[in-house]
């Protein structure tokens, strides 16, 4: 498989939950418009040759490791509940046993505005099942498969296929937790927790809770390092960004700010001598295109909790002492690693990183939401990007040359240690889902308790997230009568 392929595959992969999106959630005329569009920019970037140019490509044998690691990564995720899952499929499984049961789109109250939220990973499997007439385990299995194989697939070339350094990739962002358990099991207690949190999950992390945010999240992520690597037009990121929205808006809105600011310092740096059919096809009618995606997310009839942190605390100290902890440190982590594994030699540009590195130190200072999602989704494009620019340099290396750089000082021994000490959740993560799955609840019952979350315990998304999280956290997803959306885009009743 060549890039271009892939390229392909992954932005259609994308591509089919927004047609489904402007099919069944906008009236005709917009459905029409937006459809058009979209299948013109994609059919745009299929014939683009860009991507030729790489003698870079994905034999049987790689495409055979991509796979295997994609299952994993899926079986480990909680989907059907073969193996452990987390609370957050309370809310899963719900809505895609509401999104197969109900019609399109959904309304709350069955006569109200439609809800706002972001369904892209559930719609084509809840499509599907509506035509077979039956909830679909197998096809969101198959669907999950496929999106972590993408992904998995664009880490594994930017990476020269070196599996480690993958997993590592995936697992950047929680070196923090590791610190905390050891000081914890010391019975040192850094900081008061509050009721929501100022840190970051890696990546890995994130697939056991939102695995529909992170299938995007590791295309963004793999493509823009293949961009910056080989110096191709990053408006080729546009596209895949706009396509995000309707999957995951958080890491759509970081990684989209992340992209428009370094086009437009690129636009600023050529004078704006451009290509502009170019500039136009990639970059500004996808961005058009996806206005009424946008305008769903801001018909909220309620506005989530947001506001800066001190709003929020009163114990000052233990709020420093958590960002410091959580974000300082990684931070710290991130520049030290940066300088000794990239010695060996690096074609990628700085400013992307160090760019990063800054939104990573203010974003915290922020909350959105009630657990503040933002920052936990929020810095997870960030985070595989960082990941990619540590260890893109010396993946083309063998591994006795990273040995090297360690053993040269004790110094370098522990930063290059802190760093891979983030790789030690992902391994407790994929012992537990050895012990707490379907087959060890069969053959172990005594020993082993294994209980997959329901698909239809509740009616509606509203209705488990009133009883299992807050009435104010249900309520945010309610639409807005009377919003920009609802007047001119939505389906009409």
């Amino acid at each position: 498989m060549n890039v271009r392929i892939l390229r392909g595959l992954s932005t259609g992969y994308l591509l089919i939950p927004n047609i489904i999106f402007f099919y069944y959630w906008t009236r005709p005329l917009v459905a029409i418009i937006g459809i058009v569009l979209f299948l013109y920019v994609y059919l745009v970037q299929w014939s683009d040759r860009t991507f030729s140019t790489s003698d870079k490509s994905l034999s049987g044998k790689d495409l055979l490791y991509v796979g295997i690691l994609s299952l994993i990564l899926t079986l480990i995720s909680g989907v059907n509940g073969i193996c452990y899952q987390t609370f957050d499929y309370w809310c899963h499984n719900t809505k895609f046993y509401e999104m197969f049961r109900e019609e399109w789109p959904l309304r709350i109250p069955a006569d109200g505005p439609i809800v706002s939220y972001y369904y892209g990973y559930y719609v084509a499997p809840a499509l599907y099942s509506k035509w077979v007439g039956a909830l679909s385990e197998g096809f969101i299995f198959f669907w999950t498969y496929l999106g972590f194989f993408l992904g998995v697939a664009w880490l594994y070339l930017v990476l020269n296929r070196k599996v480690l350094y993958l997993i590592l990739c995936l697992s950047i962002g929680d070196t923090p937790h590791i610190i905390k358990t050891i000081t914890y099991k010391l019975g040192i207690r850094l900081y008061t927790y509050g009721d929501f949190g100022i840190e970051s999950w890696s990546n890995f992390e994130n697939l056991l809770w939102v695995p529909n945010q992170v299938i995007p999240t590791l295309i963004i992520g793999g493509m823009l390092i293949y961009l910056l690597r080989h110096k191709l037009p990053l408006e080729n990121m546009v596209f895949v960004i706009v396509l995000t929205f309707w999957w995951a808006v958080f890491p759509a809105l970081t990684s989209g700010l992340l992209v428009g600011i370094l086009i437009l310092r690129d636009w600023v740096l050529k004078k704006f001598q451009l290509d502009w059919p170019f500039v136009i096809k990639h970059a500004i009618v996808p961005a058009l295109v996806c206005l009424p995606v946008l305008l769903i997310f801001e018909s909220h009839n309620e506005v989530p909790i947001s506001g800066f942190v001190w709003q929020f605390r009163d114990n000052t100290g233990s709020l420093i002492m958590e960002y410091l902890v959580n974000i300082g440190i990684n931070i710290v982590l991130f520049l030290l690693a940066k300088q000794l594994l990239w010695k060996q030699g690096s074609k990628l540009p700085e400013f992307p990183f160090y760019l990063i590195m800054a939104f990573i130190f203010l974003f915290p200072f922020y909350r959105i939401g009630k657990v503040n999602d933002f920052l936990f989704r929020g810095l997870m494009p960030y985070l595989i990007i960082v990941g990619l620019y540590l260890f893109e340099p010396i993946s083309h290396q063998s591994y006795k040359v990273v040995w090297q750089v360690a053993r040269k000082s004790v110094f370098s021994l522990a930063v290059l240690l802190l760093l891979f000490s983030c790789s030690f959740i992902p391994i407790g993560r994929l012992v537990r889902a050895m012990r707490v799955n379907v087959v060890a609840a069969s053959y172990f019952p005594d020993k082993v308790t294994h209980n997959p979350i329901p698909y239809d315990a509740y009616e509606s998304i509203y209705d488990v997230l009133a009883d299992k999280w807050t009435l104010m956290e249900a309520k945010q997803y309610l639409g807005k009568e009377g919003s920009i959306y609802e007047k001119y885009i939505s389906k009409q009743r």
